[in-house]
């Protein structure tokens, strides 16, 4: 599975800053040496207050956002009130660990914001479930860890946590061949959700 992965490639991040959650993620989408997409989408919201971004297969990355949006609308319906971060991420983890689904042939990055705060998970293929303040997942993820490991904290403002990002993105574009071509970009926060896409400028 891992090997497919990193035959997809992609680069995708995620971090807390101190109201809320960044998702962020490039647009390439390549089989082997092969471009297939420039406009490849792996940043979703799936409600409100909750996104996901997505590294792998990207029919898979397409299925489990509508799979996931739909059953935690169901959530909501059958329990009058909306999930949790961390049973929202639990959910998704049975999604991906499902005979009725699995395998999925890819690992994603789910965050948002509820009433205890805000919160991001990594998941694997195979449902694994790991909080944390900031992870990156790909074929780029190497190159962005080097600039989260050395700028994320958790007081980044909104506009700080943004720009890291976009930045530790940006930089796995410009030596991961597999990573570019643009930067979607989720911010989840007590505001709402906001999406936006960034343009690659020089590196």
């Amino acid at each position: 599975m891992a090997e497919a992965l990193n035959f997809t490639g992609a680069t995708i991040v995620g971090l807390v800053y101190d109201t809320g959650v960044v998702l962020a993620g490039e647009k390439r989408v390549a089989l082997g040496n092969y471009l297939l997409s420039k406009t490849g989408k792996k940043v979703f919201k799936v409600l409100d207050n909750i996104g996901i971004a997505s590294a792998g297969l990207l029919a898979d990355m397409q299925a489990i956002s509508k799979i996931l949006a739909a059953e935690l609308k169901l959530y909501e319906l059958t329990n009058k009130r909306s999930p949790s971060i961390k049973s929202a991420a639990k959910l998704l983890s049975n999604i991906l660990y499902s005979r009725k689904y699995f395998p999925f042939l890819t690992t994603i990055i789910i965050g948002g914001i509820d009433n205890t705060g805000a919160h991001l998970f990594s998941l694997d293929p195979v449902g694994s479930l790991i909080e944390d303040k900031y992870v990156t997942l790909g074929s780029g993820a190497e190159l962005s860890l080097s600039i989260l490991e050395a700028e994320y904290h958790e007081k980044l403002s909104k506009q700080e946590a943004h720009e890291l990002a976009y930045k530790s993105v940006k930089i796995a574009c410009g030596r991961d061949v597999m990573s570019g071509d643009g930067i979607d970009i989720l911010i989840i926060d007590n505001q709402g959700v906001e999406e936006i896409f960034r343009p690659l400028k020089s590196i």
